[in-house]
């Protein structure tokens, strides 16, 4: 099973990779081509789409995943109709978001955006809505069949659709003032959603779902056990757009000009984040994987068997987490400079490199949370990890400036996190090893981190750019950083032990 779940993760992530790497490239385009003013307007419009297909389609990507594998992994289970009751549920759902969206699009683009010329565009984004619901829905049910490569193909080709798009855009068209950044956002959504919608349709057409005589809950029940798992999307999806909302405005209390504000937002935003997040693709391609997996397991009455599989990613979390740490800290400033041409969020990424370990544990948890069906956890543990960044945020950037927001995300993350930990060692009735999960990994990225910084210095290594020495720096601290990680392991080590250890 774990070979299975490796190969897939692997998959994932190099196909996630080629897309990651893409975006940031198209994002460093369009903010040389129209400004980082502009890139905190696109930004603030794609919060705002994301919000609308989170309330859409009502988490329906995880729905389907989770309840089509319990499916599975009961022995009366009956896959096709759940699967045909989560198509019903999105259509339902989101052809009565995409009406609220159409209706409201003037007071959304008069009151929130500012700006009239959003009003067409909106009402566009709003047929796109009914698309992404049943695209995320075909998406759930292979993923709860393990059939990987097709939801990953139909993502790959709307994000190459979406983004030749956008380029043409920021490239010719805009300049050129043919067409207005909004709509050039929601014809590009719209054309890559029934793009990636057509390929999944082909796909399922050729990948018949699983349908059979077997009793199963009806679709009022399966309708009501979707709550929870909607509330899990709503709640952080709510507070997450209220505080990408408040962030310009409190960098405006603070003395900014509304574009200093933007500008600031936007490298946040298009360049921050997406460095901090980009090595967590592993992470978050072996999370959606975990969701189906523990599902089965536990439908079929087997929780004991997940103790080694969520012994091994959180290890490995950590493990890989820390490293990238070390990586972030010597460099951030570099790399922010080559991602964004700005200091600021050079800083910021070196700055935020700490939390780090938390924001992929983060990841990693939540997939195993969900796939234990503990929704409600979630959806209040979010609660509170919003209330604490959003409170951190409007009270500590009145007197760090723009550094605020790296102390709510230090606050949220790391008291967040302990309390997920806390849940998943009860349910599997387990004690985290401190010397395993923490001591002993920290010991070996300190070494490695000194140990490579030393051999520089005495080298007196001339390199070419600045490029070549993160990828030579890296290379070597990481062959230092497994080979310590494996001494400590080794028979000659006082630290070999286990991870967990159950209680009894």
């Amino acid at each position: 099973m774990k070979n299975s779940i490796a190969k897939d993760t692997i998959f994932l992530t190099v196909m996630q990779l080629v897309t990651q790497v893409l975006s940031l490239v198209i994002n460093i385009f369009i903010n040389n081509r129209l400004g980082t003013e502009n890139l905190g307007l696109m930004s603030l419009i794609n919060a705002f789409f994301t919000f609308a297909i989170i309330i859409s389609n009502g988490n329906i990507f995880v729905s389907a995943s989770r309840f089509v594998a319990e499916e599975r992994g009961k022995t009366d289970g009956n896959p096709g109709k759940i699967f045909f009751y989560s198509i019903i549920f999105s259509l339902i759902l989101s052809s009565l978001s995409a009406a609220v969206v159409f209706i409201s699009a003037r007071p959304v683009s008069v009151r929130i955006l500012h700006s009239a010329v959003c009003q067409k565009p909106i009402r566009m984004l709003a047929f796109a809505l009914p698309a992404a619901a049943v695209s995320s829905c075909i998406k759930g049910y292979f993923n709860a069949y393990r059939k990987v490569v097709i939801p990953t193909v139909s993502e790959t080709a709307a994000f190459l659709v979406r983004s030749f798009i956008m380029m043409i855009s920021a490239g010719i068209l805009i300049p050129q003032n043919r067409i207005t950044i909004y709509t050039a956002l929601s014809v590009s959504i719209i054309i890559s959603e029934f793009t990636s919608l057509c390929i999944l349709l082909f796909s399922l057409s050729k990948n018949h779902p699983e349908f059979n005589k077997n009793k199963t809950i009806g679709f009022p029940a399966y309708a009501a056990g979707l709550i929870p798992v909607m509330l899990n999307s709503y709640i952080p999806c709510i507070l997450s757009t209220a505080n990408d909302a408040l962030v310009p405005y409190t960098l405006k209390q603070t003395g900014c000009s509304t574009a200093l504000a933007l500008s600031r937002y936007g490298l946040f935003e298009a360049v921050v984040l997406p460095v901090l997040f980009f090595p967590s693709m592993f992470i978050s391609c072996l999370s959606t994987i975990l969701v189906p997996e523990i599902s089965k397991q536990r439908a079929g009455g087997s929780t004991v068997q997940n103790i080694g599989l969520v012994n091994d990613v959180i290890s490995a979390t950590i493990i890989y987490s820390l490293y990238i740490v070390s990586i972030m800290s010597r460099f951030g400033n570099d790399i922010g400079i080559l991602a964004g041409h700005d200091a600021y969020a050079g800083k910021m990424i070196a700055m935020l490199a700490p939390v780090v370990p938390f924001i992929y544990l983060e990841i990693i948890l939540e997939g195993i949370i969900k796939g234990l069906g503990k929704h409600t956890f979630s959806s209040l543990n979010y609660l509170a990890e919003y209330i604490i960044r959003i409170s951190s945020l409007l009270i500590s950037t009145h007197f760090a400036g723009c550094w605020g927001i790296a102390v709510s995300y230090y606050l949220s993350n790391i008291i967040c996190n302990i309390a997920r930990i806390v849940l998943i060692s009860k349910i599997y009735d387990i004690r985290p090893s401190f010397r395993q999960f923490l001591l002993k990994p920290s010991i070996a990225v300190i070494v490695s981190w000194q140990c490579t910084s030393a051999a520089g210095n005495i080298a007196d290594l001339k390199y070419p750019g600045i490029i070549p020495e993160i990828i030579i720096y890296s290379a070597v601290s990481l062959l230092i950083y497994l080979a310590v990680l494996r001494f400590l392991d080794s028979p000659l080590s006082l630290w070999k032990m286990p991870a967990l250890s159950n209680n009894h």
